[in-house]
């Protein structure tokens, strides 16, 4: 794969079906087209209700625009790892730097998102309980709302982010965030 000459911090890391490393992409880039396989992570964090936090998305992104999604989702950077990233992420859309998570689930998924733009990621998801304050930055997040996990009620009421609804309906990821809630 060929690295491009942007910046350091607007780089995904591309890997194989297996994450192994196969080299650097401008993260515009990888998501053109049918978009180019890279590491990404997803945040489910809870509160003491067992209720979601759910954000939707700033008019400003590539992917899913004004859409909700789950508690935060990133690309990986190269030379970070899929725990840096989602504390970072966590930081950086919703400023909350006390929450502690968990690798839960790893899954590939490919999915288009808009006339040019799709997601082509190996997704490490986390979850976590948080009951502190969430200061939305609004270039990321444009609202944010605490929700019960449940697929029907979430696609009435909201719009929702194509790989937000795919996580959703994928049995896996629901046994195992039932699980971590019965906890």
């Amino acid at each position: 794969m060929t690295q491009t000459k942007s910046n350091h911090l607007d780089q995904v890391a591309l890997v194989d079906e297996k994450d192994n490393l196969l080299g650097t992409m401008d993260k515009i880039e990888a998501h053109r087209g049918s978009g180019q396989l890279h590491r990404a992570i997803s945040v489910y964090l809870f509160n003491d209700q067992d209720q979601l936090l759910i954000q939707r998305r700033s008019h400003k992104k590539i992917v899913g625009a004004k859409q909700w999604a789950n508690t935060v989702c990133g690309n990986v950077r190269p030379n970070e790892t899929y725990q840096e990233c989602a504390y970072r992420r966590l930081r950086e859309e919703l400023g909350i730097t006390q929450a502690k998570i968990q690798p839960i689930y790893k899954f590939q998924y490919q999915l288009k998102c808009n006339d040019q733009f799709s997601e082509h990621e190996l997704d490490q998801v986390f979850v976590g309980f948080y009951q502190g304050e969430v200061k939305p930055n609004p270039d990321e997040v444009s609202d944010y709302a605490w929700e019960e996990l449940n697929l029907a009620q979430l696609v009435n009421k909201y719009d929702l982010a194509p790989w937000f609804e795919l996580m959703l309906n994928d049995w896996q990821l629901q046994q195992k965030l039932q699980g971590f809630l019965s906890n």
